[in-house]
């Protein structure tokens, strides 16, 4: 089978997969072995899938696998029937793939502007502020069809819309706050099962957005009014069906969201 067939079939079986909100055991393939390989079958997976995007989700490439993959972050797209805005009133629902992998991660999120005509150029994170519409706090919610999407590696993790299944959007903040100092924590069923702060992230969420940008030169469809959901803060956290999960920021923002079956 050529390598075009494979990607083809791997992106039919994860799209399939979606459709049905079904897990599965085994990777449906050969496993990309490079990031070329892994966004060529994400691209592929998108086109299939046909639906309207609202936003992308940036990863970390864990520290030992950087030099492997010539690459510290990676990126795959949040569709906008995924995305739910944080009410008042109580929790949202946000779902995982029964027989699937499902993980819930506390996250600053970026609202983009209007957007250069031509990605193709240095970036520095100065350079992205102009670009950047408002911030808020959330909760990205990491689930694939793939039970073991996160054992290997980035490669597999991009192959399956960067293993994103959800956006949860809440409370806005200014970003000439000092946000990126505040201490974040997620609880899984009343539980810390982390804590960090934005500032130990790489060089931080605009870093994340500025990591998009550079994409955008090679062909990655970002659009203003898109939602980039920058990374997980306090790292990511299995969930199962049922869950309570709570993420807080600084000294009084808080999202909470209850865990579904997609």
């Amino acid at each position: 089978m050529t390598e075009q067939a494979t990607a083809d079939r791997i992106a039919k079986a994860f799209v399939a997969a979606r459709r049905a909100r079904e897990g599965f055991a085994d990777y449906p393939g050969a496993m990309p072995e490079t990031l070329e390989d892994a966004y060529a079958i994400q691209a592929k997976a998108i086109a299939l899938y046909d639906a309207p995007i609202a936003g992308w989700k940036v990863g970390r490439v864990p520290d030992p696998l950087v030099a492997r993959y010539g690459a510290n972050r990676l990126a795959g797209p949040i569709f906008a029937d995924s995305v739910v805005w944080a009410q008042a009133g109580g929790p949202a629902e946000m779902s995982i793939f029964r027989n699937g992998f499902g993980a819930a991660e506390a996250e600053y999120l970026v609202r983009l502007g209007a957007l250069p005509s031509d990605f193709d150029r240095p970036w520095r994170n100065a350079d992205i502020l102009p670009y950047v519409a408002e911030m808020r706090v959330g909760i990205e919610i990491a689930s694939s069809p793939f039970a073991g999407i996160n054992a290997h590696g980035p490669a597999v993790t991009i192959s399956d819309f960067g293993n994103n299944n959800g956006l949860l959007i809440g409370y806005g903040i200014s970003s000439e706050e000092d946000f990126l100092n505040w201490p974040v924590s997620l609880t899984v069923d009343g539980a810390v099962v982390g804590t960090g702060t934005a500032g130990g992230m790489l060089d931080g969420p605009i870093g994340a957005v500025r990591f998009l940008f550079e994409r955008a030169a090679q062909g990655l469809p970002l659009a203003e009014g898109q939602w980039i959901s920058t990374g997980a803060v306090t790292g990511v956290h299995p969930v199962r069906p049922g869950a309570m999960v709570a993420a807080a920021f600084g000294a009084g923002l808080r999202v909470a969201c209850t865990i579904g079956i997609a």
